[in-house]
């Protein structure tokens, strides 16, 4: 953080440098150079990331940094549960809900064919009731 303080002009002096130097154009570098250094063509979205880490104070990037790491920690946590309770249902549906659907497979052919058997038998005893009238 940035703290300003109010300077007298007689602390102002103490500041003042002694000897002044004048740069010329060759001196310096050329704003072709500079405009080098700042090629907003080849800056990446991580670049500009990091030139922001510099504008949130420290003591807020903690307290960030801590809430993104519960709410990281929180997510795997749930999804490490979430996924071990699936893996139980599943074979638990698995070992016990298969046979169950096979027994009830089993049950209602047996229903069926228990019904084609007395449909059977009453055709039968109209055909040989059929039969016995002619005599």
């Amino acid at each position: 953080m940035v703290k300003l303080t109010q300077i007298d002009e007689t602390q102002a002096s103490a500041f003042e440098p002694k000897n002044e130097q004048v740069y010329s154009d060759s001196d310096s570098e050329s704003e072709s150079e500079i405009e080098d250094d700042f090629d907003i063509e080849n800056e990446t979205l991580y670049d500009r990331i990091l030139a922001l880490k510099d504008i949130i104070p420290p003591k807020q990037r903690n307290v960030l940094l801590s809430a993104v790491q519960t709410v990281q920690s929180s997510v795997t946590t749930g999804l490490f549960k979430g996924g071990n309770l699936l893996w139980g249902v599943t074979s638990s549906l698995l070992l016990l809900g298969v046979p169950l659907s096979l027994a009830i497979l089993s049950e209602t052919q047996l229903q069926e064919m228990e019904r084609e058997m007395s449909l059977q038998e009453s055709a039968q005893s109209v055909l040989a009731s059929g039969s016995e009238e002619k005599k």
